[in-house]
């Protein structure tokens, strides 16, 4: 499998410091070749997705410019870019969140203080997924 790329839009450096060591070691381990670009913004994410090249995307709920539950209903309706499977990052995975998420065109929603297996099986299987319909 060729090098996926996956966008990150997380405005917390510190989280992501630590989520993108912790997740390409996950990752390796288990053979996926993975390159995390990540945007800090809605803003920032909408030039990434219109520049391209990118495989999925994991974005977090509340970000400093708008709500990423929105940016997934942009991914998904071909707004910015073409469609790529999503995933939904919250620090408080609250149900209401979930659903709006899958609502949204999101394959899922997990909390970021998941365990890290966990989160790296999400990821995996949002790259099999490989933009198929949820």
């Amino acid at each position: 499998m060729e090098k996926q790329r996956i966008l990150v839009v997380e405005d917390d450096l510190s989280f992501w410091e630590v989520f993108e060591r912790a997740m390409k070691h996950a990752l390796a381990a288990e053979l996926l070749d993975v390159a995390f670009v990540r945007a800090g913004s809605v803003s920032e994410a909408r030039a990434l997705l219109k520049e391209g090249g990118l495989d999925a995307a994991l974005i977090d709920v509340r970000l400093p410019d708008g709500d990423g539950l929105n940016l997934v209903q942009e991914i998904n309706d071909g707004g910015v870019g073409s469609p790529m499977p999503t995933l939904v990052l919250t620090a408080y995975l609250d149900p209401k969140v979930a659903i709006r998420a899958m609502d949204a065109g999101a394959q899922g929603a997990f909390s970021k203080v998941a365990p890290v297996p966990e989160t790296a099986q999400a990821i995996r299987r949002l790259i099999e997924s490989g933009g198929s319909e949820a």
